[in-house]
C-alpha cells in the first residue's frame, strides 16, 4: 500500500528580532565612553593649570613681599647711617631687580589664569558633552524596553 504524500504545512518561520535599536545602543555606549575619558582628562588638565596657578600666585606674592621687606630694611639702614648712599643706592638697584622679577611673575601668572579659563571652559563644555551623551543613552534603553515590551504583548494577545 502506498502512502498518502503529506502536504507541507505553511509554518511561519519566527521573525528575526531587529537588532538595529541594540546596535545602535552598543554605539552610543562606546561614543559614552570616549566622551567620560575626555570630560575626565579635561578636568585633571584643569586641575592641573588650577594648581600651577596656585604655585605662580604663591611665588609671586614671595617674590613681592621679599622685594618690599628688602626696601624698608635698605631704607631703615640707610636712615640710621649703618651704610653709605652708594651702598643704598645698590640696593635701590636690587631693589628694582626684584620688582621687575615681581612684575614677570605677575605675567606669567596673568597666563596661567588664562591657561587655567580656558581649560576649565574645555572641562564644562566635555562635562556637557557627556551629559547630553548619557541622556540619549537612557531614551534609548527606555526605548527599547517598551518597544520589548509592546513585542510580548503583541505575541501574547
Amino acid at each position: 500500500m502506498r502512502r498518502a504524500r503529506r502536504e507541507v504545512a505553511d509554518v511561519a518561520e519566527p521573525k528575526r528580532p531587529d537588532r538595529s535599536l541594540d546596535q545602535l545602543l552598543h554605539v552610543r555606549k562606546q561614543r559614552l565612553g570616549r566622551l567620560e575619558r575626555e570630560r575626565a582628562s579635561a578636568r585633571d588638565s584643569w586641575r592641573s593649570s588650577r594648581q600651577a596657578l596656585h604655585g605662580f600666585k604663591l611665588r609671586r606674592r614671595e617674590a613681592v613681599r621679599q622685594a618690599a621687606e628688602f626696601w624698608q630694611e635698605s631704607r631703615a639702614r640707610f636712615l640710621q647711617m649703618t651704610i653709605t648712599s652708594g651702598q643704598f643706592h645698590l640696593a635701590k638697584e636690587r631693589h628694582a631687580r626684584m620688582k621687575e622679577e615681581a612684575a614677570s611673575l605677575y605675567l606669567r601668572c596673568q597666563e596661567a589664569v588664562r591657561e587655567c579659563r580656558m581649560a576649565g571652559a574645555r572641562y564644562f563644555e566635555a562635562r556637557a558633552e557627556a551629559r547630553r551623551a548619557q541622556r540619549q543613552q537612557e531614551k534609548l534603553g527606555i526605548m527599547r524596553d517598551e518597544l520589548r515590551a509592546l513585542a510580548l504583548r503583541a505575541e501574547a494577545g
